[in-house]
């Protein structure tokens, strides 16, 4: 397992990767969204203090903790998602 991953760092190291961390998703209606104004709120699935999504390629591959960090946003992963937990979420109709 180690030989692999040292072979992946060593082939594919330097290939950049959009990362995205969803703070939380909801649907709406166009109608919905037409009725947006300056101030308007649009409440997520996703409860205060409940851990993120980190996503590369619009997949789910972790989640973490939002932080501050010098006056920037930070996210200290908690859990790397396994297969299973991707398929879930999957399935659940929350992302491709």
């Amino acid at each position: 397992m180690k030989n692999n991953i040292k072979r992946v760092k060593e082939e594919f190291g330097e290939v950049i990767l959009d990362v995205v961390v969803e703070l939380g998703r909801e649907k709406i209606t166009i109608q919905e969204m037409l009725a947006w104004h300056s101030g308007s709120i649009v409440k997520l699935n996703k409860t205060s203090g409940e851990a993120v999504d980190i996503l590369v390629a619009n997949r789910p591959i972790a989640k973490g903790e939002v932080m501050v960090i010098d006056e920037k946003f930070a996210v200290r992963i908690s859990d790397i998602y396994t297969l299973e937990n991707i398929i879930d979420k999957k399935r659940d109709g929350l992302y491709d």
